[in-house]
């Protein structure tokens, strides 16, 4: 029989699993699913990413004001899942972009506060405080088994995704009550403690002004992976885009595991700097639009978003006087998670509408009939390409036609068929598509290569942006960097204290982070692996992303 600390271990691991497979079900696939299925536009995904900076900035004033003071953990726990799996339902029924971004910012508003709770009640209810991390590595596990379910079962184009999500949330309200009692610790806290902005007299030491203004600025070109990588693998052909992009999380452990030997060996601040430097190369990675390279952006993520977050909450806990470590993580966390986050996912959208598909002029110009979504290329092979080629001719448009019975879906078939007639202009005159259907005598000939490059945004463009912002990031960083070598210890407000030994006495990392404790910080929000906070640090809380 299991004794109870085992057995409470076990139930706050299934609490850390589900807390990320609900976020993970929908902050994937939704970059694919807005634009394709939805139309919704690069400025628009803009905003509806933004939904979760906007309720990063809110969840600690929330936490602090409300949660933490008037009602039991659990139960505001319970309460806020319930409204965070309806509204993620009602998400995914709504057709109005205005609709949609209204439902999804009432699930995040009531979501993010939800991972500084579960870590609250956890670190509670644990007589161990060191057993965190491998509690908290169950969310990373939630990111990812929800990737997989997501990308290789429902896929991107469905709103299943949002009603599995939902549902789960739903149940995970009614799981939460069974958790121990957690009554509230009825702390005083001012905005600014909430917020973290008593640490802005840090900034009078140029050291940590430079650090910050470079963790904000890193935030910035860092946000354009969350809102644009699902989309630009869906469009690039890449199989099951939500799936592989869990191989991010997979080496974000990795990461974690060996971020202590890189911080003994080249000190924090190149370890900082390595960071910024990797999240430019990732998007030159991305740019080369080879797959080979692009899987290689995809893995370097661990690096990106481990060696710059974490390393972040790691050297304001080292740099801070120990009274100000507190607000130091909050701070630090509200800059990067939501201020950044917000300006980023703005930006990564207008980016996006820049450089428009070639099909998109076809669609503004009326000439493919209304209603009409393109398909991916996987679905439009799967109705189409009798013969499993990789070419769809028109006499195969045709046969499919004939093998649906009348009704809606031949009606549907035939206003695709009319689009993809419309979209054979667009492609190269030296295509091999188009030189063989001129052989052919086929008024449709069209082949993965050809179909895949006129649906596809204008990546290379795309991601050159943030990797030049990147890079900007990286040499003011590194040339303001303090020309001192880097010992075995560092100064911290006039006292000395070792390296962290790793970052799991630091900070903890969570999917899509955001910074938060019980009382002292409050909500973050991108990648798992959540640690174990230094004493007198808030446990920005942190796991897979969207990733």
């Amino acid at each position: 029989m299991l004794n109870e600390k085992l057995l409470l271990r076990i139930r706050l691991c299934i609490l850390m699993f589900f807390q990320f497979f609900v976020w993970a079900c929908w902050m994937v696939p939704i970059g694919t699913f807005g634009p394709s299925v939805r139309g919704f536009t690069g400025s628009e995904m803009g905003w509806v990413f933004s939904t979760t900076a906007i309720a990063a900035i809110v969840s600690p004033l929330f936490v602090g004001f409300v949660a933490d003071r008037l009602f039991d953990t659990e139960k505001i726990l319970a309460v806020l899942h319930l409204i965070g799996g309806i509204c993620l339902i009602l998400t995914g029924v709504q057709t109005s972009f205005w609709l949609f971004f209204i439902f999804l910012l009432v699930n995040t508003l009531a979501f993010m506060p939800t991972l500084a709770l579960a870590n609250s009640l956890t670190f509670r209810n644990l007589d161990d405080p060191a057993t965190f991390p491998r509690i908290a590595m169950f969310g990373t596990i939630g990111w990812i088994i929800s990737g997989w379910i997501v990308g290789l079962f429902i896929g991107e184009r469905s709103p299943a995704f949002f009603y599995l999500g939902g549902a789960v949330e739903i149940l995970l309200a009614a799981y939460v009550l069974t958790l121990p009692h957690t009554p509230p610790q009825a702390k005083e806290a001012g905005i600014a403690d909430l917020l973290g902005l008593g640490a802005v007299k840090l900034l009078k030491d140029p050291e940590f002004l430079l650090f910050t203004l470079c963790a904000f600025l890193i935030g910035i070109p860092a946000v354009y992976y969350f809102v644009s990588a699902n989309l630009y693998l869906t469009q690039i052909g890449a199989p099951a885009p939500t799936a592989l992009m869990t191989m991010g999380q997979v080496c974000e452990i990795v990461a974690m595991a060996i971020m202590p030997i890189f911080i003994a060996q080249l000190g924090l601040h190149k370890v900082l700097a390595l960071g910024m430097a990797v999240w430019a190369l990732r998007y030159l990675l991305f740019a080369s639009e080879v797959y080979p390279l692009v899987l290689l952006g995809i893995l370097v993520h661990g690096f990106c978003y481990v060696f710059v977050y974490v390393g972040s909450y790691i050297f304001v806990d080292t740099k801070a006087p120990r009274e100000l470590r507190a607000s130091g993580q909050s701070f630090i966390a509200f800059l990067m998670l939501g201020v950044a986050w917000l300006i980023g996912a703005n930006l990564a959208g207008r980016t996006n509408d820049a450089y428009p598909a070639k099909v998109s002029t076809l669609m503004t110009a009326r000439i493919i009939p209304e209603g009409v979504t393109l398909p991916s290329w996987n679905e439009l092979a799967q109705d189409f390409d009798q013969n499993k080629d990789g070419i769809i001719t028109s006499d195969e448009i045709q046969q499919a036609l004939n093998n649906v019975p009348q009704g809606q879906k031949q009606e549907d078939r035939r206003k695709l068929f009319e689009a993809l007639k419309a979209v054979m202009p667009l492609v190269p005159a030296s295509s091999f598509g188009h030189v063989q259907a001129a052989v052919a005598g086929k008024s449709v000939y069209i082949t993965k290569g050809d179909y895949l490059a006129v649906n596809r945004l204008g990546w290379r463009d795309i991601w050159l942006w943030p990797a030049i912002m990147a890079l900007v990031v990286f040499a003011l960083f590194t040339l303001g960097m303090p020309r001192k070598k880097e010992s075995g210890a560092e100064t911290t407000g006039g006292e000395t204290s070792p390296p962290p030994a790793a970052p799991a006495e630091t900070a903890a990392s969570t999917p899509e982070s955001e910074p938060a404790t019980s009382g002292e910080a409050a909500a973050s929000q991108s990648e798992p692996t959540p640690e174990t906070p230094s004493e007198g640090a808030s446990t920005p809380s942190d796991s897979g992303t969207s990733g």
